[in-house]
């Protein structure tokens, strides 16, 4: 390998005398320097044949011969950082270059090109740079070059001037002919902000003629760069007090350049200002009106640093791009021609460019900045959809220059996915742009032919983010139609979930229209029901709630069997389908819809006014009325419910009266439930209506303390029992042994009767039994209390008595077992018990309508029956069917008869007309009393019979409901 000795740059020496020259400097060295010590490691040989000084700027030369070596001795001083942009002008040789520690032969770098950056000098030195032909072949006397600059200091550079975002801006320029290749420029320390943009232009030249540069600090640290003018702008941050050198290398052909560095901090100079705009209001209107690429800007404030601001360009050609930058400069939102958004601070600058080569520089381009939320949530002006467990959408509309956006909060959740459906409704291609922001950040992706949009990843919680759809970068108007749908089984908080159906009970032959509650309910999900006999029904699906929490569809019950279905939701795909039990549907026989079905409940005490128990704790005065709030109590519905079932006592009146159980809100008729004298305790049945969940207690004379006990509700909302009833039948006597022992039922003691199977109860399928049961002889003060065989007795009682009384009392007691109990609180007492009706779960009874409690007979008055008493063992008929809205065709009705001023001790029986009477009787009484009790009895002909034993006595009569169907 030949090395050569350049004398100065650009200047050749004949080989002869370099060889002359390297033969005697070797011999002079070689007797001055002390001969090496042994032990000591070999070191690389030092290149002793390298003496041309290269200088600070151009160096160039030329190489003639393939494995010739030109060798520079560097001119700085050891540790000195330095950069070396190397000649790649078009016409240049490119030969390989590297800096070298003289002393060692450690390479140390390369010239900077494509990653251009700086090269500390470590060792003691001298430094040389080597040149050499790259792939071993030259091509003779083509000038190569090379540039050197130190960095860690500044000096010998021209100044580079602040520029601005005004037309007429400052700049460096500087030409690429003539072999000047490569400049430098200086930026004080104290000329320059905390964060600018430099940018490179062609002002004229060849096609190809381009530039690089980069900008490094008084360390020698590189702080940005830009490889190609074409590419923009390069960020550069800048700290205070400290200077810089920008160095700047052509390659291509030769052209002339221009160097602009712009503030782009809050100070930055030339910025049009403004304020955002609320969601869709106008654009800010600019113009590009300097040489192409030349960047404008906006200034732009809002009210709190914690607002987010939707940020899109549009100039019309799909040519121009923007960025933001905060108040220190940071970068906000990168350089894009697509829709942003920005967050934490008060004051930007959005920049806006075009693309180097535009033919669109002096056009005019719209600027949109909009908040898209505030520190209170996402801006008033976007739609909220309450649920987003499908998607969102479809929504239809027109953007414009005057209605430029629109926008939505979803309540989205961390993974959630969505594809994104956006139609031109009116014109070719996408005129209109989607973006779903999470806080500053798009979440969505544009594939062209789709848009993917995802909520981030991660444990699944709250994550609401913010859809934005805006005008495209080309357009002034769109008519779009657009849609978010879930890519996945679900987003959003919901999970599908079913809670309830209801109704849940519907009559054979018709189109049932059923709702069920739930969450992330969807048009496709179906509700089933199957009959024991395996016959099924599926739904149609009439609407979903916007919430997603509710579902109404239609069963076709057109011949479908009565009785109880299993009801379930399904939903999932086809293989496995998901199957969610909703419990039993009733189907009842065909003429019940919209009847009450009857829920039997465990005895459970509403109200005491001894004790405050569900009404202020006082006693009721003369004329005055408590309400009773019935609805969500004890098991009862909060909703869906048409009438109570309650035994009231009264107990400790200060006078005769009476009292009436009415439904609350409405006027109270002349019909009651409960007579009694000055002291006596009386309790009895009561079926009454529930408005508004309550029901009103009035008391006529003195004061009273009332109790009301829940036997269970009517309802048309769920599933129930329909009615059945039965000839009046004894089913119990203490006295004769029927149905229990032959013995009196002793303090503390149970007898408990099996009612299913017996007296045309069916053996199955009973859920209640309606008895009137009779205490008589009872030893001493007490009370019974029937309830559910195999249940903990609540603190309920029927009947209330003294020693020595008869009294009777209706009683609807739910069956266990097919079996009822009957306690005795104290002494010992007969008890009889005498069946009307019970309550099946097969569809076949009667639905129950309540009406507003009403007088239909009185003997004392002569309404509804001749006015006379009823003589003994005389029997008076009543019409109940087709007056005070009881409908032809009833079942049975339920009448609270009262027997009053009876000549002698007796008892009454009422039967339905036409039929045989039995033994069974419904109020019992000794002479002088007036005592009520409530009555189920079965219609014949429309009409029923009231039967007197002995003595005479005045009948009344109160309708409550009837059955029917």
């Amino acid at each position: 390998m030949r090395y050569r000795v350049l004398a100065r740059a650009g200047s050749k020496r004949p080989a002869a005398y370099v060889t002359t020259v390297l033969l005697v400097l070797s011999a002079l060295l070689s007797l001055l320097l002390p001969a090496p010590v042994a032990s000591a490691a070999p070191a690389a040989p030092a290149d002793e044949t390298c003496g041309t000084a290269a200088v600070a700027g151009l160096n160039r030369g030329t190489l003639e011969a393939a494995d010739e070596v030109d060798c520079f001795v560097l001119p700085f001083p050891a540790g000195a950082v330095i950069t070396m942009p190397q000649d790649r002008m078009a016409g240049s040789a490119v030969p390989a270059i590297e800096i070298v520690d003289g002393a060692t032969g450690t390479k140390l770098c390369e010239p900077a090109y494509h990653a251009p950056g700086t090269c500390k000098l470590v060792g003691a030195g001298p430094h040389h740079v080597k040149v050499r032909a790259s792939d071993g072949t030259i091509t003779p006397g083509v000038p190569y070059g090379f540039f050197l600059r130190r960095v860690d200091e500044v000096g010998g550079c021209p100044m580079f001037p602040a520029g601005d975002f005004t037309a007429e801006t400052a700049e460096a320029r500087f030409s690429t002919a003539d072999g000047a290749f490569a400049h430098c420029v200086s930026i004080p320390a104290s000329d320059h902000s905390e964060m600018e943009i430099v940018q490179a232009r062609r002002i004229s030249g060849a096609k190809d003629a381009n530039v690089r540069f980069w900008v490094v600090d008084d360390t020698g640290r590189h702080v940005c760069d830009q490889p190609d003018y074409r590419n923009y702008w390069a960020r550069c941050d800048l700290a205070a007090g400290r200077s810089y050198s920008v160095v700047v290398a052509g390659h291509g052909g030769a052209g002339a350049f221009g160097l602009v560095r712009r503030d782009v901090t809050a100070t930055a100079r030339g910025c049009e200002t403004g304020k955002a705009t609320a969601v869709g209001g106008p654009a800010a209107v600019g113009t590009f009106s300097s040489w192409p690429g030349a960047p404008v800007c906006r200034q732009v404030t809002t009210d709190d640093a914690r607002d987010v601001l939707y940020v899109n360009e549009r100039d019309g050609h799909n040519d121009a791009y923007h960025a933001v930058f905060g108040p220190q400069g940071q970068l906000s939102c990168n350089l894009t021609w697509d829709q942003c958004a920005v967050s934490g601070a008060t004051r930007y600058q959005a920049i806006v460019t075009t693309r180097s080569n535009s033919s669109y520089a002096s056009a005019p381009f719209r600027l949109d900045v909009q908040r898209i939320r505030t520190p209170d949530g996402p801006a008033p002006e976007c739609a909220r959809p309450v649920n987003i467990s499908y998607g969102y959408g479809p929504l239809a509309g027109r953007l414009d220059e005057e209605h430029t956006a629109v926008c939505a909060a979803l309540p989205t959740y961390t993974g959630d996915a969505f594809d994104a459906v956006i139609e031109d409704t009116e014109t070719e291609g996408r005129r209109a742009v989607l973006s779903v922001f999470d806080v500053s950040v798009d979440q969505c992706t544009d594939f062209s032919t789709r848009i993917d949009c995802s909520v981030g990843s991660g444990p699944r919680r709250p994550k609401p983010t913010v859809m934005v759809l805006g005008l495209a970068e080309w357009s002034s108007r769109a008519a779009y139609s657009t849609e978010l749908v879930c890519a996945q089984p679900v987003c959003g908080a919901d999970e599908v979930a079913f809670t309830a159906l209801t109704p849940a009970v519907a009559a054979s032959g018709t189109k049932a229209r059923v709702t069920v509650s739930g969450t992330a309910l969807r048009a496709e999900h179906r509700l089933r029901i199957t009959h024991p006999s395996g016959t099924t029904v599926e739904s149609t699906t009439l609407a979903v709630s916007a919430d997603r929490r509710s579902m109404t569809a239609e069963f076709d019950l057109t011949g479908a069997p009565v009785g109880a279905w299993s009801a379930v939701a399904v939903h999932g795909p086809s293989s496995p389908q998901r199957v969610t039990s909703l419990g039993t549907f009733a189907v009842t026989k065909p003429g019940t819809a919209g009847l009450g079905l009857f829920q039997p409940l465990t005895p459970t005490r509403l109200m005491d006014t001894r004790a405050g128990i569900g009404v202020p704790k006082a006693k009721v005065g003369p004329g005055g009325t408590v309400t009773l709030q019935a609805a969500g109590a004890a098991g009862i519905p909060a909703s869906g419910v048409t009438a109570v079932v309650l035994n009231v006592t009264a107990t400790a009146p200060t006078a005769a009266g009476f009292v009436s159980v009415y439904p609350a809100g409405t006027a109270r008729t002349s019909a009651s439930n409960l007579n009694f004298s000055a002291g006596q305790t009386i309790p009895n049945l009561v079926v009454v209506p529930v408005v508004n969940g309550k029901v009103s207690f009035y008391n006529r004379a003195g004061s009273v303390d009332l109790l009301a006990d829940v036997a269970g509700y009517y309802t048309t909302a769920e599933p129930g029992s329909t009615y059945k009833p039965v000839t009046p039948t004894r089913l119990m006597d203490t006295r004769a042994g029927v149905g229990v022992p032959k013995a009196k039922v002793g303090p503390g003691g149970t007898v408990t009767l099996q009612a299913a199977g017996a007296a045309g109860i069916p053996a199955s399928g009973v859920t209640a039994v309606v008895l009137n049961v009779t205490a008589t002889a009872p030893t001493a003060a007490g009370f019974v209390s029937v309830y559910p065989d195999g249940t903990t007795r609540t603190s309920a009682s029927n009947l209330n008595f003294t020693a020595g009384t008869t009294i009777p009392n209706l009683v609807i007691v739910p069956v266990v077992n097919g079996k009822v109990s009957f306690y005795n609180r104290a002494g010992s007492v007969d008890l009889l018990a005498d069946v009307a009706g019970y309550f099946t779960t097969d569809g076949t009874g009667s639905g129950y309508e309540p009406v507003t409690p009403t007088r239909l007979m009185d003997t004392r008055t002569g309404l509804g029956v001749p006015r006379a008493k009823v003589g003994a063992d005389r029997t008076v008929t009543l019409q109940v069917a087709g007056r005070n809205g009881v409908p032809d065709g009833v079942t049975a009705v339920v009448l609270n008869v009262t027997a009053t001023a009876p000549t002698a001790a007796g008892f009454v029986s009422v039967y339905p007309d036409g039929t045989t009477r039995t033994s069974a009787s419904n109020l019992n009484f000794t002479a002088g009393t007036t005592i009520p009790n409530l009555v189920i009895v079965p219609v014949v002909n429309g009409k029923v019979s009231f039967y007197n034993r002995a003595g005479s006595v005045d009948l009344l009569a109160d309708i409550a409901g009837y059955y029917t169907g």
